[in-house]
C-alpha cells in the first residue's frame, strides 16, 4: 500500500525532470562541459523510469493478490452472514411463539379466575339458601342444636326429606306465628314440602307462613281459607290452594292505585301542571280547528281575479275571491277594493295597503301558540319543583323517623317522582304540537306573502 501511495509522487517527479534537465543545460554549457551534462540527465531518467515501472508492476501484482484473497474469502463470509440471518429469523419465530403461548396462558388464567369467582358466588348463594332453610326449619319445628360443621345445613335438608318420606303426608307441629295485626298467636303449623301454613288455636288467624325480618313466622291470610287448613291439619283429603309468591302478588295487586289516587299522590304542585295541561290542550284543539278550516288555493284563482280587474270588472273579481277559504282572501279583497277605488294609485301605495292587511291577519294566526309554548317550557320546571319539595319532605321524615320504616318515606318519594312524571307527560306532547302548528302557521303566512306579491305584480299600477 505504501508503494501505491508513492506512485503519484514519482510520476510528478518524472514530469518535471526533463524540464529541469533542459534548464540546467545552458548553465553547464557556460561552465564548459556540455557533453557530460547532456549525458547525465538521460541516464538518470532511464534509471528512474525503470525503477518506477518495477514498483508499478509490484503494486499491481500485490493488488491482484489482494483481490484474489478477497474473492476466495467472500463466499465463506456470505455463507456466515446467511447463517446468522437464518438464526436471527428462527429466534424471532421462537420469540413470537413464546409470546403467543404467554398470551394464551394469561387468557386461560383470567378465565379460570372468572370461573372461580362464579363458583364461589354460587357456593355462597347455595349456602345462603341452606341457611334460610335451616332458619325456616327452626321457626316451624323449634331451634336446632348449634353446630360448626359446614355440612350441618345439608344434614337438615336430608332430615326433612327423610321425615317427609316417612310420613308420606303433611307434618304438623305446634308453634307461634305473628298475625297480620302484629300479635304473636299460638297455633299449629302444617308443612307440606317447602310450604307451611298456620292455624291459630283461637280466632280466625290462618294462612300461609312466610319468614319475617325478625326470623319469626308471619301470616299471609289471603289466598288460603281457614277451612282448607283445618282439613289439612286433621289429615283429611282435600285440595288446598296457596300463593306461590308467598303473598307478594296479593300485596302488589292491592298496592295498585287508580289514576285519581296516583294524581293526588303528587302533592300540591301537581295541580299547576294539570292546569297547564288543560290550557295547552284547549289551545291546541282551537288552533287545530282554525287551521283545519283553511284551504289552499292555486295560482289560477289569483290570475282570474287579475283578469277581472284588467277588464274593469271588480264585482267579478270579488266573486272569485269570495270562494277562497284562506287568510289571503282578506288581502285579495283589500287589493281589489283599493284598485277599484284608486285606479291611478302607485305601486308603493298598493303595496302598503296589502302589507297593512297582512299585519292585521298575522296576530290571529299566532294566537294560542304562546300558550302551548309556555306549557311545554313550564311543565317540566314545575315537575322539578315538585321533585325538590318532595325530597325536602322525605328528608324531614328521615330526620324524624329514620330510614327503618319505608312507608313513612313513601309520600315524599311519590310527590318527588309523580310531579316529574306529569311534568314530562305535559311538556313532550306540547313541544311536538307547538312545532307542528308553528310550521302550519308559517306555511299559511308564506302563502299570504306569495299571494300579495302575485297580486302586486299582476296589477297594472304606476
Amino acid at each position: 500500500m505504501k508503494r501505491l501511495l508513492l506512485f503519484p509522487f514519482l510520476s510528478l517527479c518524472l514530469v518535471h525532470l526533463p524540464v529541469n534537465a533542459q534548464e540546467t543545460a545552458p548553465v553547464s554549457a557556460a561552465s564548459g562541459s556540455a557533453g557530460e551534462a547532456a549525458a547525465d540527465p538521460a541516464e538518470a531518467y532511464r534509471s528512474s523510469a525503470a525503477s518506477i515501472d518495477q514498483d508499478l508492476r509490484a503494486a499491481l501484482d500485490e493488488l491482484a493478490a489482494l483481490r484474489a484473497t478477497i474473492a476466495a474469502e467472500k463466499p465463506d463470509i456470505a455463507a456466515e452472514a446467511e447463517r446468522i440471518a437464518a438464526d436471527l429469523r428462527e429466534k424471532r419465530r421462537q420469540s413470537e411463539i413464546a409470546r403467543t403461548k404467554k398470551d394464551a396462558i394469561e387468557t386461560e388464567f383470567e378465565k379460570a379466575g372468572n370461573d372461580l369467582k362464579v363458583w364461589r358466588d354460587e357456593r355462597a348463594y347455595i349456602e345462603s339458601l341452606l341457611l334460610d332453610f335451616s332458619k325456616t326449619r327452626a321457626t316451624t319445628s323449634g331451634p336446632l342444636s348449634p353446630s360448626s360443621d359446614p355440612a350441618a345445613p345439608l344434614a337438615t335438608v336430608a332430615d326433612v326429606l327423610d321425615e317427609l318420606s316417612r310420613t308420606g303426608g303433611p307434618v304438623t307441629l305446634p308453634g307461634e306465628a305473628i298475625a297480620e295485626d302484629g300479635i304473636l298467636t299460638p297455633g299449629t303449623f302444617v308443612t307440606v314440602g317447602p310450604v307451611s301454613w298456620f292455624l291459630a288455636d283461637s280466632g280466625g288467624a290462618a294462612g300461609l307462613v312466610v319468614d319475617g325480618e325478625d326470623l319469626k313466622a308471619h301470616l299471609v291470610s289471603k289466598g288460603t281459607s281457614r277451612g282448607e287448613i283445618e282439613k289439612l291439619v286433621k289429615g283429611e283429603a282435600d285440595t288446598i290452594s296457596f300463593d306461590p309468591t308467598l303473598g307478594s302478588a296479593i300485596a302488589l295487586s292491592e298496592s295498585e292505585s287508580t289514576i285519581i289516587e296516583h294524581t293526588k299522590a303528587g302533592g300540591f304542585w301537581i295541580y299547576p301542571i294539570l292546569l297547564l295541561a288543560a290550557a295547552s290542550l284547549i289551545a291546541t284543539v282551537c288552533k287545530w280547528v282554525q287551521i283545519a278550516r283553511i284551504r289552499e288555493f292555486g295560482a289560477h284563482t289569483v290570475q282570474r281575479i287579475l283578469d277581472a280587474l284588467a277588464r274593469r270588472e271588480p264585482e267579478a273579481a270579488r266573486s272569485e275571491a269570495a270562494v277562497i277559504r284562506h287568510p289571503a282572501r282578506a288581502l285579495l279583497e283589500k287589493g281589489i277594493s283599493f284598485v277599484d277605488s284608486n285606479p291611478e294609485a302607485s305601486r308603493e301605495e298598493l303595496e302598503e295597503a296589502l302589507y297593512e292587511k297582512y299585519l292585521e291577519a298575522t296576530p290571529g294566526l299566532q294566537r294560542g301558540l304562546a300558550v302551548i309554548a309556555i306549557a311545554a317550557a313550564a311543565a317540566p320546571l314545575l315537575g322539578l319543583l315538585g321533585t325538590v319539595t318532595g325530597m325536602i319532605e322525605t328528608f324531614r321524615l328521615i330526620n324524624v323517623f329514620g330510614t327503618g320504616d319505608a312507608k313513612s318515606l313513601a309520600s315524599g318519594i311519590s310527590e318527588a317522582l309523580i310531579t316529574t312524571e306529569y311534568g314530562l307527560i305535559v311538556a313532550i306532547p306540547s313541544l311536538i304540537l307547538h312545532a307542528l302548528l308553528s310550521r302550519k302557521v308559517q306555511g299559511i303566512k308564506s302563502t299570504m306573502e306569495m299571494t300579495s306579491l302575485a297580486f302586486l305584480n299582476g296589477t297594472k299600477t304606476k
